[in-house]
């Protein structure tokens, strides 16, 4: 005796291999809208950048940098200061090792302390840093610079004393690098990594390179 299956069982049999795909290919689909709406909703939390007073009539410009990578969002804010003597436009300055002394803590920048705000834990310079904002500064050398790592970035770039140090939770060497052609204005960049981005700053005709990594 034959045995007959209904049409229709055939069709549902026939359909529940292309129903399985279809369903994950839209599992997919949506798990790709929730991370690009993760990272859109992220970016639009961009912090602001800390400014004690007015930035009306600043000789060093207030300038930030962004970039993200996996779950982190960075952002660095930072004064600008020419190399060109803003009250004698005609006059180039020596940063390095004159202006910028050589063997003693630089804030990085002008006015406020250099800030770094992370919306997710993240290393800086092997570093490990939990999310939040921090200041940055430098001990600037010969050889190879230290980074300092602040817990407190809502302040004033200088002096950098004891009461400030005391909040320093890390610090890592850096290696200065050249520029080809000299920089005027002091500038943060990032650049992409593998596992991150690096924060590039120059200025005058010295660069340093600052790696910002996934925990």
């Amino acid at each position: 005796m034959k045995l007959f299956m209904p049409l229709t069982a055939v069709f549902a049999l026939l359909l529940v291999p292309a129903c399985a795909q279809e369903a994950a290919e839209q599992a997919s689909s949506d798990m790709e809208m929730a991370e690009e709406s993760m990272a859109m909703d992220s970016m639009a939390q961009e912090p602001d950048c800390f400014v004690r007073g007015d930035l009306e009539g600043r000789l060093s410009s207030l300038e930030s940098a962004t970039t993200s990578f996996g779950d982190v969002m960075v952002k660095v804010c930072y004064g600008a200061p020419l190399r060109r003597d803003p009250n004698n436009p005609e006059v180039t300055r020596e940063i390095m090792g004159a202006l910028v002394p050589y063997d003693a803590p630089w804030r990085m920048g002008a006015n406020e302390a250099t800030a770094i705000y992370l919306s997710a834990a993240a290393s800086v310079g092997g570093v490990a840093l939990d999310a939040g904002a921090y200041s940055i500064y430098a001990t600037p050398a010969m050889g190879d610079w230290t980074v300092h790592i602040n817990s407190v970035n809502e302040r004033w770039g200088i002096p950098i004393g004891p009461d400030v140090t005391a909040n320093d939770v890390g610090s890592f060497p850096v290696t200065p690098g050249m520029v080809g052609e000299a920089v005027d204005q002091l500038r943060y960049t990032f650049v992409d990594a593998d596992g991150g981005a690096d924060l590039v700053m120059e200025w005058e005709q010295t660069s340093i390179s600052i790696p910002f990594r996934s925990s």
